[in-house]
């Protein structure tokens, strides 16, 4: 039997994971790429419900053969099978605790968006922005900036410019909120969530 952690979309920031915690919500930031949250949570805690309670989700990851990983994908319908299964593979090896944003990013198959969307809501001090649809959104339905992309930008000087106004019209939008807690406001908000 398993010591699954189970993921809350809806309360995802938490500065005193535990390793297993810490470990899984990883897991979740790479499995939830263009995915459903709620889906990806059940989706998650079934894949890890094999994993021996002895073990960490890297642990059971490290002890898997590149196929064996693979197959478990596959039963599991995660999609994206190549890249998930690689992003697994090697992300199985870092230290989630000192890793920094680009250490995260080497990691195939994870963009600026999944490492900023991590250090945001496991860090206490991180002063990231992640760009998802809903903030990209947001931006340009709440806050008029008609230019805002669509999609994440993959350039890192369009990312950054357009990073940059988002913290500032999140500062200005919901003074007294961090970044993680104005993160979580909009997407509840954009997401339909928030009646």
């Amino acid at each position: 039997m398993s010591d699954t952690v189970t993921i809350n979309p809806t309360d995802i920031t938490n500065y005193n994971r535990t390793d297993n915690e810490l470990q899984t919500f990883w897991l979740f930031c790479i499995l939830v790429a263009g995915k459903n949250s709620d889906t990806t949570s059940r989706l998650l805690t079934r894949l890890l419900s094999f994993k021996p309670k002895s073990q960490t989700p890297f642990e059971y990851i490290r002890s898997l053969k590149l196929v064996e990983l693979h197959n478990l994908l596959v039963a599991h319908k995660t999609g994206q099978y190549d890249r998930i299964k690689k992003a697994l593979f090697f992300s199985a090896r870092l230290d989630l605790r000192t890793c920094t944003r680009d250490d995260l990013m080497d990691i195939h198959g994870v963009g600026p968006k999944t490492a900023r969307f991590f250090l945001l809501h496991t860090r206490e001090f991180c002063n990231e922005v992640v760009l998802d649809t809903h903030i990209l959104n947001w931006m340009r339905v709440k806050c008029d900036v008609k230019e805002a992309p669509k999609n994440t930008p993959q350039n890192p000087a369009k990312y950054a410019q357009y990073a940059g106004l988002c913290k500032y019209l999140m500062e200005t939008h919901y003074p007294g909120l961090t970044l993680a807690q104005a993160d979580l406001m909009i997407w509840t908000e954009m997401s339909g969530r928030l009646d």
